[in-house]
């Protein structure tokens, strides 16, 4: 079943979850303490996220009203 034709699926690499949620590359790679972080771990923190672009666009449309006041 590894036919992309039959349906096969590619997980996200961690590198390509930090670039949809518009983090800097690596973003998540190390910790506070400058560990590594498990892939796993990295998934669930880029998981738990709100993407950048998302939280701009929405900033920028309650400043605009803001504004209109």
């Amino acid at each position: 079943m590894d036919d992309p034709a039959g349906g096969c699926v590619r997980f996200l690499t961690e590198l390509e979850s930090e670039r949809l949620m518009g983090l800097p590359e690596g973003w998540t790679k190390y910790g506070a303490e400058g560990e590594e972080i498990s892939p796993a771990q990295r998934y669930k923190a880029l998981g738990n996220a709100i993407a950048l672009p998302c939280a701009d666009y929405i900033m920028a449309g309650i400043k605009e009203v803001m504004e209109e006041d």
